[in-house]
């Protein structure tokens, strides 16, 4: 019995981390479908135009604090398998569908803000395409933690916040966002232990927990929709008060078993992230064809569309010759697949 109390613990520790990744993936997809909207229709939608905004300071830090909670193991493990997991694992999947991406809108006349042509094919390798980034950056800052083990985690993340401070402009995405996103993955691998302790307390003190999540979302509205975001050290700063309250929110919802929605959506992130651009377009396109107006319905659908079919297409795809599309081929590997794969964990450590 004592032994089965602990299980059951222990899940109810790490249940809130799908439900984190869900929440995450919706609002990134919400935020691209918001802005097509606006671009389609000339204006931006009301609610989810604020809904974005206000996100926006710990939307993908929450991301990456997440991808970081389970990636010390990696860090400090072997070499052949850092290297299938977190380099040839990531790099598969971008290659893939960056080329399917920029295949589709070369082919299909141009729906988007920018012409996209071959040469996007050729920069594949050094220029993210879209979204995509995100799998190029998480894999660097796998490296640059791999390659940086053994230093001190206060220089590590000195030189993460030097970095966040610089305010890169290049010109190339990759630099840029590694430069503003690198902390928070610093602070999920360093910070994993007081992450937990934040999610177990608020999972002890529910009511208190909703309180200060509330409290903590409060204080990013105000400081968003004053524009005091502008200044770095405040769009830092809210960035972990989103990313503490989020942590919170979904730890409380998921023990109290409200978080099955966010769970599902989380467990098939990957899925989602790779291919929601399709069904988004899609769908608003449809929409505003047929003559729909309100952007925020169009927004709402199109949004929940983009969710909800990659799931669709997964399944429907997994057992059979197209599953490549989702599931790393073996002949794409340098280590034997893993005959179990616990879900709670598969985006967080870069696992398929």
């Amino acid at each position: 019995m004592a032994g089965e109390n602990a299980t059951n613990v222990s899940k109810q520790r790490i249940g809130w981390i799908d439900a984190a990744k869900g929440l995450t993936i919706i609002l990134v997809v919400m935020e691209h479908t918001t802005f097509g909207v606006q671009n389609a229709i000339g204006h931006l939608p009301l609610v989810f135009g604020a809904i974005a905004e206000f996100a926006k300071p710990f939307r993908m830090p929450l991301f990456f604090l997440v991808a970081g909670l389970f990636a010390y193991k990696a860090l400090f493990g072997d070499w052949r398998k850092f290297v299938d997991g977190k380099i040839v694992h990531f790099a598969y999947f971008y290659v893939l569908w960056s080329v399917i991406q920029i295949g589709i809108k070369i082919i299909v006349p141009n729906q988007g803000a920018w012409t996209v042509t071959y040469v996007d094919l050729l920069m594949i390798p050094i220029q993210p395409f879209a979204v995509l980034w995100f799998i190029y950056a998480l894999s660097l800052f796998f490296i640059t933690l791999r390659l940086l083990r053994n230093a001190r985690p206060f220089f590590i993340f000195f030189f993460a916040i030097a970095l966040y401070f610089t305010r890169l402009d290049t010109g190339w995405m990759l630099i840029e966002e590694f430069a503003w996103r690198f902390v928070w993955f610093v602070a999920g691998v360093y910070g994993a232990r007081q992450i937990f302790e934040i999610a177990d307390w608020a999972r002890a003190q529910p009511m208190k927990g909703v309180a200060l999540a509330l409290l903590l979302l409060a204080c990013v509205a105000s400081v968003v929709f004053s524009r005091l975001i502008d200044f770095r050290a405040l769009e830092l700063l809210m960035g972990f008060a989103g990313g503490a309250a989020a942590v919170m929110l979904v730890s409380v919802l998921a023990a109290k078993g409200f978080a099955g929605p966010l769970t599902f959506v989380g467990k098939h992130s990957l899925y989602i992230f790779l291919s929601f651009f399709l069904p988004m377009a899609a769908t608003r396109i449809l929409m505003v064809k047929l003559g729909f107006e309100n952007g925020d319905l169009i927004t709402l659908v199109a949004t929940a569309m983009a969710v909800i079919s990659p799931i669709i297409a997964y399944r429907l795809v997994e057992k059979t010759p197209l599953s490549f599309f989702y599931v790393r081929p073996d002949a794409f590997r340098l280590t034997g697949r893993k005959r179990t794969v616990r879900p709670d964990i598969v985006m967080a450590a870069g696992g398929d």
